[in-house]
């Protein structure tokens, strides 16, 4: 995956199309003059790598609260590099620590003091799960003190999101996750509880954040690092070393998705470096298997030394389930596979993969809607593997039932490699099944 442009990383982290910066940038330059005609594909071309004129490039940094004399003193886009909510802040190791790290990534100054303005006004979506359990919305809506049923609420909650990602993808999890974290952050700073509960609530914070940050990948395709480093803080004050190896193997994929696979490949060792031989074997199954992909996308050989422990530890969990964290549920056989598949594809061996992927997705739970995200974007892998090797109708049959699965979920994890696939099909496009194909992927995306 090439280098994501800078200036796509500050409007997507703002949660703006090119439609919205098109159009706030002509709002700007109205008042600021000269006024601007600013068009999203006017924007796309800036992205692509054309540079805006400097009046242009003062008003975008005015828009990102960058200091407008960095235009003048760095090129484009070096200097948007700069931007305030790309900016990386070293917070101690403590609860407070990991607090501040909580509501750093939660965005700009404004965002965090009107949050912290508004704990008590929980939103509607929040409302409607305490609501559900009175005892811990009493808890929670009055009171200083939190005990075991807001706690056990909020644990609730988490695995309902948890399964809404797995089953709906990123696009459905991302506010709902920054809301409920966002109230998770709120009672750890201003309420108070026993050291078992703060110690659940920040393995709870941990988590949300984990899913808002993995959810930004999911829809974005941006890897971010500010969000996954709280979570690794809220983890550490929760004590929960294996939910900090699970943060890790999350941004590690993210990483070695976009363009990073040496950082990736540091982030996975130093999960397994903090779990080895402490943990149930699922878990260092799942963190083998992610350092394995890092190595894949560095063409490391080792890669197969450490899908292969994957192998062995996953076959020891089933074998011992008692000890494993609620959350390992998700790496299981059908995962592995395409963990395996994936790094063959990526390795340089189609034919390989393609046995790879197909036993995986005879592996996935046809009834299960938590694995449509993850069967889909194998199927999207296989028909790559197969397209590589010239089964071009194979491919594209493949590529319908990726599509049919897509069309259920909000992720662009697999709407992204399908329309990458569709281009790489372009030359080809005289194939009858190649030219559907296309024509579904475009009418798709």
């Amino acid at each position: 995956m090439p280098q994501i442009h800078r200036l796509i990383t500050a409007r997507k982290v703002r949660n703006m199309t090119r439609p919205d910066l098109a159009r706030a940038l002509r709002r700007l330059s109205a008042r600021r003059k000269p006024a601007l005609g600013t068009a999203p594909s006017g924007v796309l071309r800036w992205e692509a790598g054309r540079e805006p004129n400097k009046p242009t490039q003062k008003f975008l940094a005015e828009l990102f609260d960058i200091d407008p004399t960095l235009v003048d003193t760095h090129p484009y886009p070096a200097w948007l590099e700069f931007d305030p909510l790309q900016q990386y802040t070293a917070f101690p190791w403590t609860p407070q620590g990991a607090l501040d790290a909580l509501r750093d990534s939660a965005g700009s100054d404004m965002h965090r003091r009107s949050f912290i303005l508004s704990s008590a006004a929980l939103t509607t979506a929040l409302l409607s799960w305490l609501t559900a359990d009175p005892a811990a919305a009493g808890e929670i809506t009055s009171g200083r003190r939190i005990g075991e049923a807001a706690v056990t609420a909020i644990e609730r909650r988490v695995r309902t999101l948890r399964r809404t990602d797995d089953e709906d993808g990123g696009g459905t999890l991302i506010h709902d996750a920054a809301s409920a974290k966002d109230l998770v952050t709120d009672l750890l700073q201003n309420r108070s509880y026993s050291l078992e509960h703060g110690r659940r609530l920040f393995a709870a914070a941990a988590d949300l954040e984990r899913m808002q940050a993995w959810a930004t990948f999911d829809v974005h395709g941006l890897c971010d690092d500010r969000a996954f480093t709280s979570a690794l803080h809220a983890a550490h004050s929760a004590g929960d070393a294996a939910l900090g190896a699970h943060i890790l193997t999350f941004w590690a994929a993210a990483a070695y998705n976009c363009d990073r696979p040496a950082d990736a490949e540091t982030l996975a060792s130093t999960a397994l470096s903090t779990v080895r031989g402490k943990t149930a074997p699922r878990v260092e199954a799942l963190v083998y298997a992610r350092r394995a992909r890092a190595r894949s996308h560095l063409h490391d050989e080792r890669c197969w030394s450490d899908l292969d422990h994957a192998e062995r530890h996953l076959h020891r969990s089933d074998r011992s389930k008692g000890d494993e964290p609620e959350w390992a549920y998700w790496f299981d056989l059908a995962e592995f596979q395409g963990s395996r598949a994936s790094s063959q594809l990526t390795m340089g061996l189609p034919r390989d993969a393609e046995a790879t992927f197909a036993a995986a997705a005879r592996a996935f739970d046809g009834s299960d809607r938590s694995a449509l995200r993850t069967h889909a974007l194998y199927l999207v892998r296989q028909a790559d593997a197969q397209w590589r090797q010239g089964h071009y109708e194979q491919a594209c049959g493949t590529a319908h039932q990726a599509l049919d699965l897509t069309d259920r979920i909000s992720s662009q994890r697999t709407a992204g490699p399908l329309r990458d696939l569709a281009r790489t099909m372009k030359p080809h496009r005289d194939i009858a099944a190649v030219r559907d194909l296309r024509e579904r992927v475009a009418t798709a995306g």
